[in-house]
């Protein structure tokens, strides 16, 4: 052990921070799936990961990048302690045995079962799309890496089949009764909660689309019904990591046709690949060599590329003014290893400055809706809590506010949820319960007109 703290210093203090995070939640009862634990574990976790420096590729930081990935995580916390000072009366919404208040005075789930299905249909067009593209479902397909690949054109089904995450949480919140009182909904969103996930596997194998539709059900399901203990959060993430071995080598992402053509040293490397190369990216990025041009900074520019992707006036401006796409390629220090994560999105638009006062306003964002989610629990607060925390725990690998459906997303959450709102009456005084954290199901009290 102290061979490693010696030899690894960086990791080592990751490691100890990720500890504290497990240590904290488990013995404290606190939330896991708070905004500021989610952020810091995930952050020090994949960076504890990266400085292993197991391939040549992955250096140390430089100041400058230093700055900005501590600066980031001490500019969350601070968000988060703003907001905490300014509403002292909301500090223990942590606690594992939090009761919250769930509003369902003025929501149909009729309503959001024909949401669901519009979804659905919606999800199955592009599936149905792709499949005709390539004959059939993918996965089952005698060369799947062939069919995945940017040189094959499905048009926009993939933009329909990518819609699976959304189809699975609509079903997903319908499927607990103590939110949805129709049995015969519940059971049908059941299975459409399971199937949807594994059609679009089958459909277009794909790591980011799979790992939503579980990220998202799992948060949803730690505050609707039972909080999650930590060793299952521990065991998830080991699974992911074998799931994305699994992924890279059906699809022959990175040069081998079979598992059985790499070594094992290889199969190990993946997934720290995977991680690592988020890190070493930003720290070239940010600090390029002296013979190749520095990124122009977009002055926010780039930042509202996702709110507009679908009307193209977005992408004109990236190839008129020469900037990177979403793969960020003319940043990447090894060829096919080609992410960065959010930092370097928020370094490219807005300098250090950016990087700082970007992650203190969502901190601050995130922490009201989840108070607002705790004392006024809503389908909407809960769908949008659950989402945007999914990003914060995934943005050492990607940002969520750069893409097209993840604006989509939201519009149509937006009217769903506005349109199954509309014409709904309260007749009981007493607001229903749920009990976060215990397993309790309390029946609701209320009845619904429609």
């Amino acid at each position: 052990m102290i061979d490693f703290i010696d030899q690894n210093p960086v990791s080592a203090a990751c490691f100890l921070v990720v500890a504290f995070c497990l240590f904290y939640t488990w013995m404290c009862k606190k939330d896991f799936f708070h905004p500021v634990v989610i952020y810091v574990f995930t952050q020090c976790l994949t960076l504890g990961i990266a400085y292993l420096k197991v391939v040549p590729q992955m250096t140390d930081f430089q100041p400058l990048t230093w700055c900005v990935w501590m600066g980031a995580m001490v500019s969350f916390a601070m968000g988060a302690l703003t907001y905490y000072c300014l509403a002292p009366s909301q500090n223990s919404s942590m606690s594992v045995k939090k009761v919250l208040n769930l509003h369902l005075d003025s929501y149909s789930w009729k309503k959001h079962f024909i949401c669901s299905i519009f979804l659905l249909l919606f999800f199955l067009c592009g599936v149905a799309g792709i499949s005709f593209v390539a004959g059939g479902l993918i996965v089952f397909s005698s060369d799947p890496s062939h069919w995945v690949s940017p040189d094959i054109d499905y048009g926009y089904f993939p933009i329909l089949e990518s819609t699976a995450p959304l189809v699975t949480c609509y079903f997903v919140l319908a499927s607990f009764k103590n939110l949805n009182p129709y049995r015969w909904i519940r059971n049908v969103s059941r299975v459409c909660a399971v199937a949807t996930p594994l059609i679009a596997f089958m459909c277009y194998p794909n790591r980011s689309t799979v790992l939503l539709c579980l990220g998202w059900s799992i948060i949803i399901y730690n505050y609707v019904k039972k909080r999650i203990n930590v060793k299952y959060i521990v065991v998830a993430m080991v699974l992911v990591a074998v799931f994305f071995v699994f992924v890279a080598q059906f699809r022959s992402q990175y040069g081998a046709n079979s598992i059985k053509g790499m070594t094992s040293r290889q199969i190990v490397l993946m997934p720290y690949k995977y991680i690592a190369n988020n890190y070493w990216n930003l720290d070239y990025a940010i600090n390029p060599p002296t013979d190749r041009m520095i990124h122009p900074f977009t002055m926010g520019i780039d930042a509202l590329y996702g709110m507009f992707e679908y009307t193209r006036f977005p992408m004109a401006i990236r190839d008129m003014m020469g900037w990177d796409n979403m793969f960020n390629k003319s940043v990447q220090k090894v060829p096919g290893f080609n992410t960065t994560g959010y930092l370097w999105e928020v370094y490219k638009d807005w300098g250090v400055v950016g990087t700082v006062w970007f992650p203190f306003f969502v901190s601050f964002f995130m922490c009201y809706l989840y108070e607002r989610m705790s004392r006024f629990a809503t389908p909407r607060n809960i769908i949008f809590y659950s989402l945007f925390l999914y990003y914060i725990g995934w943005w050492w690998f990607v940002e969520g506010f750069k893409r097209g459906l993840f604006w989509l997303w939201i519009y149509m959450i937006l009217f769903f949820c506005w349109f199954c709102g509309m014409g709904v009456r309260r007749k009981t005084d007493e607001l229903p319960l749920i009990t976060s954290g215990i397993g309790e199901e309390i029946e609701e009290k209320c009845e619904l007109r429609f």
